[in-house]
């Protein structure tokens, strides 16, 4: 009896109140206070007619609500609260009411139940979370204990709360770091400050400048000071003209030259980090997830002891379901119908290839494997893209990567678990074999589990060449002799089967995530890779053929047009014979100048002082350093390989927790990360599996454009519509272009769901091979790799500009310039994009001799052009 009472006493307040969620301070003159009116319940136990099948079910969601939703009106009024200490005389016992009251609310989460047949569409529930910011009338003062009383009116459970002002023991949300860690480098590392408000806009850190920051050991206590509070910049243009802030950035940069440990950021009058380890080799643990990320993207693995399990069903021919049925078809991206004979995505729209289907309904029962697309089961050619870059570092690391304990089925097996990752693509593309030819890709299934083989073409056959051989080159630095050899055969098959085709397709290509490449370049690269492990110079001379890099400036990756990144990779690392020693010294040239402009210059005029592609970003979420990768390791210039690896490190960090949210931008669920702040629910697989969570390693494309007029699972408008501040049109005119981004933070705009695809969808291609090559190089060299570079690498010394414009010198006096035709505007500026020098001049001198490191120097001409150049000053 007495244990009934006790739960009547405990449930109506949990049914009949909003939940104080949690109380922070965000700095010495800032709380902010956080209200839950409910959330979501996944059960996840493996059982029902949707286990293990990614398929949903209305009984796995539930909505749990506490009672009346908060009292937003209430919140507001500055009337409603009190801040209390008795250990701080300016409050006292009776307390002080805060000077403002700002809001904002946000769904913490997203059910989706029932078909609605009247409406087209499912119920779906959007618990929120509201958060207040209380403007303090006086700062806090350094370990004193306050409490926080909250008016009734709010319909709050708990009317109180107790906090400590206290930097070293003080999570604050204004700090934002790489909430995994750093390396133990002398080297400074980036940490920012800054929070927007909701209805309270920018928090202005101005008066905060100079403040000390510290690096905190949490086991032993000790506290380093390691730099001081610095402007960075106004928001404003990021990735892709993105505002990811909203707010002013200020910089709280530290070293990390410490012992190994865990540590916490603080900064005075603010507070500190989340916790976060200083580790030599602190990328082994992304690298891993990133890599099971891939595991998982596998169709047909058949893995019921692994945790989590695969997805299912395998769709393996004949076997799971056991009417899977795979049927050749004469469709492909180049027939004459390909634009009208569908609409949409038409790999996702099995039904209107059947009357393509060859004469006489073959099948390929071999057609097994490959990596999918979120939650689709189609396979397309684009996915080519995530074999090159799961291989790229470990080609450039010479095998550095030859970890064989991440955690997927094959581990332990004696071969690189990153090479039996890329394998799996690979022998799924060569399995996809029809006749002598070879096939562009797989469409999704049929509800009878029929799916259609696409039509053989030429640009198929330049991809199979060049998957098979740069697969087989990284055999061949593993030791693998015998698989080395079977790929270079399947490798060689391919390419002359392409090479003797009537239409070779050099000009034809495919979209490969926010890229596209050609048959040409595929070509190209699979020639590279030929030379290097049969030294026949047929294959350099072909490499020699394709390349278009013909000066010291030429473009090797165009977006949409080209992509000739992964061959000159192979004929940089070479340890064949050059016989075309110009033409790598272009390569190399071109290759830092492109690093320059189109990634590593970007982190100066950047907010978050990312170094993504400047071409790519849309899916902001994904990490395109490929230039900036290829250069560190190929660049004998210390201060230049010192400023490459700022960048790689500083782009891996913003997706590691330096951003708005504090967070992991990938799930981890079931991983040693798995109790860090991360993606939780997307729309991937993973659900009713026995494991909570979704399926870990995967990147949402965290989008808010709606990309469809009908089903919710198509417009994030749906949800961003609940959140305050709302934009004041809801969704915008422009569907591409909606309002919420002019009102919030794009960094915040992140919305817990498995559900919408338009939102927390992906693909490998897209989000998540970008980062792959990045956490493997990283761990490479966080494995103390020792990268070499190849025997004919030659000292790289460009300076952007042609030498009858210009001619620097550098002297123990700082730079000479010389002539200057006509005369223009000299900017030195450095790597933070701090302007030292501006003047028009005509000849002459500048005197910088108190500086050494590494700088840009820009020349603006008197019409407008300007050109960069990268300058060391010893």
């Amino acid at each position: 009896m007495k244990i009934l009472l006790l739960i009547l006493t405990i449930i109506p307040l949990n049914l009949w109140s909003t939940k104080l969620y949690n109380v922070k301070i965000v700095d010495k003159e800032i709380i902010l206070v956080i209200f839950r009116d409910g959330e979501i319940s996944f059960r996840d136990d493996a059982r029902g007619a949707s286990a293990y099948l990614n398929d949903n079910d209305e009984t796995q969601n539930s909505l749990i609500t506490f009672g009346n939703p908060l009292n937003i009106e209430a919140a507001g009024l500055t009337s409603t609260w009190a801040i209390c200490s008795a250990d701080d005389a300016a409050y006292g016992p009776d307390g002080l009411p805060p000077v403002n009251c700002y809001r904002k609310s946000k769904i913490n989460g997203m059910g989706q139940f029932e078909w609605i047949t009247a409406e087209r569409d499912y119920r779906y529930a959007y618990p929120k979370d509201h958060t207040i910011y209380l403007t303090l009338p006086q700062p806090l003062k350094d370990n004193c204990r306050y409490t926080v009383r909250i008016g009734p009116a709010t319909e709050t459970d708990k009317t109180s709360a107790e906090v400590t002002f206290d930097i070293f023991n003080m999570r604050s949300e204004a700090i934002h770091t790489n909430i995994v860690g750093y390396m133990p480098t002398g080297e400074l590392n980036l940490a920012d400050i800054y929070i927007w408000m909701g209805d309270g806009g920018r928090r202005n850190y101005n008066s905060f400048t100079g403040n000390k920051v510290y690096l905190y050991n949490i086991d032993t206590k000790e506290k380093r000071e390691t730099g001081r509070v610095e402007l960075w910049k106004d928001s404003g243009t990021d990735v892709d003209a993105y505002d990811f802030t909203k707010s002013p950035v200020w910089k709280a940069d530290f070293s990390t030259d410490v012992p190994e440990g865990n540590y916490r950021l603080v900064v005075e009058g603010i507070g500190s980090s989340d916790d976060f380890q200083v580790q030599k080799d602190i990328y082994k643990t992304t690298y891993d997830i990133s890599l099971k990320g891939y595991y998982y993207m596998r169709i047909g693995e058949d893995c019921m002891d692994c945790v989590p399990v695969p997805r299912r069903p395998l769709y393996i021919p004949g076997l799971s379901p056991e009417n899977t049925t795979v049927y050749i078809t004469t469709m492909q991206p180049y027939h004459a119908e390909w634009a009208t004979f569908s609409s949409g995505d038409c790999w996702d729209k099995p039904g209107d290839w059947i009357k393509y289907r060859e004469q006489g309904l073959p099948v390929n029962n071999k057609a097994v494997g490959g990596h999918s697309d979120a939650c689709d089961w189609d396979r397309y050619l684009g996915h080519i893209s995530n074999i090159y870059d799961m291989l790229l570092p470990y080609y450039i690391t010479q095998g550095a990567l030859s970890d064989d304990n991440c955690g997927i089925k094959e581990s332990g097996n004696g071969i690189p678990d990153i090479l039996d990752e890329a394998r799996n693509e690979v022998d799924f593309w060569l399995n996809l074999r029809y006749g002598r030819g070879y096939s562009h890709g797989l469409t999704n299934p049929t509800d009878r589990n029929e799916l259609f083989q696409a039509g053989n073409t030429t640009v198929a056959a330049w991809a199979n060449a060049a998957n098979a051989a740069m697969l087989a080159e990284c055999f061949r630095l593993a030791g693998r002799n015998e698989l080395m050899i079977a790929y270079l055969d399947s490798a060689v098959v391919a390419f002359e089967y392409a090479l003797n085709q009537p239409d070779m397709m050099l000009y034809k290509g495919q979209d490969i995530g926010d890229g596209y490449i050609r048959g040409k370049d595929l070509r190209m690269m699979a020639a590279a890779y030929l030379y290097n492990l049969t030294g026949d110079t047929k294959y350099e001379d072909c490499f020699v053929l394709d390349c278009e890099i013909n000066s010291p400036t030429s473009i090797i990756f165009d977006g949409r047009n080209k992509n000739q990144f992964w061959a000159i990779a192979a004929y940089l690392f070479t340890d064949r014979p050059v016989n075309h020693p110009q033409l790598l010294r272009n390569i190399k040239q071109s290759l830092i100048y492109q690093t320059w402009i189109k990634e590593v210059n970007h982190m100066a005029t950047r907010p978050s002082r990312r170094a993504t592609h400047v071409e790519l970003g849309y899916f902001h979420t994904e990490h395109n350093v490929h230039h900036t990768l290829l250069a560190h390791a190929i660049t004998d210039n210390p201060a230049e390989k010192a400023v490459f690896l700022r960048a790689l490190v500083a782009e891996a960090d913003w997706g590691l927790g330096r951003n708005p949210l504090n967070m992991i931008q990938m799930s981890v669920g079931a991983t040693k990360l798995e109790n860090k702040r991360s993606v939780v629910n997307l729309y991937t697989t993973g659900r009713n599996d026995g494991t909570p969570g979704m399926h870990p390693g995967h990147t949402p494309y965290m989008n808010v454009d709606d990309w469809g007029k009908s089903l919710t699972m198509g417009q994030p408008s749906r949800m961003y519509r609940q959140s305050y501040p709302a934009p004041s049109t809801p969704g915008g005119s422009n569907p591409w272009g909606p309002e919420i981004k002019k009102v919030w933070p794009q960094g915040e705009l992140y919305f817990d769901t498995r559900y919408v695809y338009a939102h927390s969808e992906f693909t490998p291609q897209q989000t998540m091979r970008g980062k792959m090559a990045l956490y493997g190089y990283l761990h490479a060299l966080g494995k103390g790799s020792g990268i070499q570079l190849p025997s004919n690498a030659e000292p790289i010394n460009i300076t952007g500009m042609p030498e009858n414009e210009i001619q620097l010198w550098n002297t123990n006096g700082g730079i000479h310039i010389e002539k200057i035709k006509p005369p223009a505007k000299v900017e030195i500026i450095t790597i933070d994009g701090k302007i030292l020098f501006s003047e028009t001049i005509n000849n002459g001198s500048i005197d910088i001799s108190p500086l050494k490191g590494f700088y840009i120097i820009k020349i603006t001409g008197s019409k407008g052009y300007y050109k960069s150049a990268k300058l060391m000053v010893k």
